[in-house]
């Protein structure tokens, strides 16, 4: 069944197809009639008494029989240039056998001979050949100009999602720090103030005040090395300008030591990916950290696991990022419901990229992403 655009796409190309066809045949039918009937009338007596209508007439049942082949014919359907280079042939020879018949029934010729048939044939099929040719130009002369818009319009549709993705992702990251700073950062360092106004006023014993500093050092020590750190990786990820590689090692250093991982990366990836040489872009290593960071989440949360592996491959021109683990294997329904997974996928899938997430043998996941260069 044909969705309402491209029923109006094939009345557009049947107007631009057949309106060309006719004007065209029509043309020539009313121009070849009036140049026959003053030549006919000056040089050949014998058939000045033949009406102009009549030539006039026998025109217009060619033109209708050229319009109503193509029409039957369905010719503005077809897509192959070969079938509807037949379609025309088979139109301007209903064109030539229709004018050639309604010229005898007209009275323009009582008794032909093989001669006048032949040039009368090979006439209308001329005429045919070049009025439905053109007719068929127009056509696929206007299905180009609507493929082009339609093209202009999607990209354009892209780099509105694109930008409202760069926007959401940016609130999505503000929220998150501004959450961590609101919360537990603030939450800790009002207790440590706390710690310091009971020391600065004389409120606990000479022998907790040694104790009561170092628990102050050690939370300042903890809100530098953990919240402070977390939230700067939320904003741009370590080693990000040394080159894709660099950053995902420095993002696998932060998977605890009980869990063992593993990064592999052919000499195709490091050769675009160096920082002076290579033609992988910043904005692309992001993207290829981000894939990391989501299985790397998903290898944690769906737990427990022993192993996690990262591969980065070049494929085709595509960077392919994979993370794998041993974990539980996965349920579908959970993997495809909405979530980080799914959030990574439309940012991806912007960056004309895709991502699939499916289960390993015997145990565990794989997410892998396909990013074009």
């Amino acid at each position: 069944m044909l969705d309402t655009t491209q029923q109006r796409d094939i009345a557009q190309d049947r107007l631009s197809f057949l309106r060309g066809a006719a004007i065209v045949s029509l043309g020539f039918g009313l121009g070849s009639s009036t140049q026959a009937a003053y030549i006919y009338s000056r040089y050949v007596p014998e058939w000045s008494d033949v009406s102009v209508w009549s030539r006039v007439g026998a025109n217009l049942v060619g033109v209708v029989a050229l319009v109503g082949s193509l029409w039957l014919m369905r010719v503005y359907r077809w897509r192959s240039g070969w079938a509807v280079l037949a379609g025309v042939l088979l139109g301007s020879v209903a064109l030539a056998l229709a004018r050639f018949g309604a010229q005898v029934a007209f009275g323009v010729y009582e008794h032909p001979d093989p001669s006048t048939r032949r040039a009368e044939f090979i006439g209308g099929i001329t005429t045919g050949l070049i009025s439905a040719g053109i007719g068929a130009w127009a056509m696929v002369f206007q299905r180009r100009g609507r493929v082009g818009l339609r093209q202009a319009e999607r990209e354009a549709v892209q780099v509105e999602l694109a930008v409202r993705a760069l926007e959401d992702e940016e609130i999505r990251v503000r929220r998150t720090v501004a959450e961590g700073l609101h919360g537990t950062l603030q939450s800790k360092l009002v207790l440590v103030g706390a710690r310091l106004d009971e020391v600065i006023d004389g409120r606990i014993d000479e022998a907790d005040v040694q104790e009561s500093l170092r628990w102050v050092r050690a939370e300042l020590e903890t809100v530098r090395e953990l919240d402070v750190r977390q939230m700067s990786r939320l904003l741009y990820p370590e080693r990000l300008e040394l080159g894709l590689v660099p950053a995902v090692r420095a993002l696998l250093a932060r998977v605890p030591t009980t869990i063992a991982t593993r990064v592999t990366a052919t000499d195709a990836v490091r050769e675009v990916d160096d920082p002076e040489r290579g033609s992988l872009t910043l904005s692309q290593r992001l993207l290829a950290v981000r894939v990391v960071e989501e299985g790397l989440t998903n290898a944690l949360k769906n737990g427990p696991v022993t192993m996690i592996t990262v591969e980065l491959d070049l494929v085709r021109d595509a960077l392919v990022v994979a993370v794998e683990n041993d974990g539980p294997t996965y349920d579908p329904l959970v993997a495809h419901a909405p979530g980080g997974t799914a959030r990574l996928a439309e940012r991806v899938d912007l960056a004309h990229g895709t991502v699939s997430l499916r289960p390993r043998v015997p145990r565990g996941a794989r997410l892998e992403a396909r990013l074009p260069l």
